[in-house]
């Protein structure tokens, strides 16, 4: 995680904003110097704020703990800007979880744009009758076709990924394909 930052000037120094009697007392601004490396880097944290909390600016060490907020975690074959990318769709993608939609724009983020298809058996059902059969036979799933000479992340990862991204009863196929 984050630490100190040795020799980091403050950019408001104590000494210079005590009263005259005591900027001229050289124990005084020794005191105050000990304090200013203590507080330098705590100042320098608070006026650079916004960049820490922008995933598109905090520094890399700091992104896995400001994707923790928006409930995501990152695998290892995950590129800087990829994780960059979902923290950032974050939100929306939450909002958009279990839907077409949603899934098209998980998978994109994932995989940088790739085009891909997903086809929905559309196994929703209903009957007039309680406690009756349901019509069709087919389950629910999603099957998505990636293009298989792009590079992606870990298949198995990615795989297990978006069977998060639909409802728990729909199953998930993931057919690699020649474009």
């Amino acid at each position: 995680m984050r630490s100190a930052v040795t020799g980091l000037a403050t950019a408001h120094p104590l000494g210079e904003q005590l009263p005259a009697i005591y900027a001229e007392d050289p124990l005084v601004q020794q005191l105050t110097e000990a304090f200013d490396q203590v507080l330098a880097p705590i100042l320098t944290t608070l006026d650079c704020l916004d960049s820490y909390l922008d995933p598109a600016r905090t520094p890399p060490d700091f992104l896995p703990w400001l994707a923790s907020w928006v409930a995501l975690g990152f695998s290892e074959h995950m590129t800087l800007q990829q994780r960059r990318d979902l923290v950032l769709e974050a939100v929306s993608l939450h909002r958009a979880r279990g839907t077409l939609d949603g899934l098209a724009r998980l998978i994109r983020t994932l995989t940088g744009g790739e085009a891909v298809r997903i086809t929905d058996s559309g196994g929703a059902a209903w009957s007039t009758e309680p406690g009756g059969t349901l019509p069709g036979t087919e389950a629910s799933k999603v099957t998505i076709d990636l293009p298989a000479n792009a590079v992606y992340l870990n298949r198995t990862w990615l795989k297990a990924v978006l069977d998060l991204g639909v409802p728990a009863h729909v199953r998930v196929e993931v057919d690699y394909v020649d474009s």
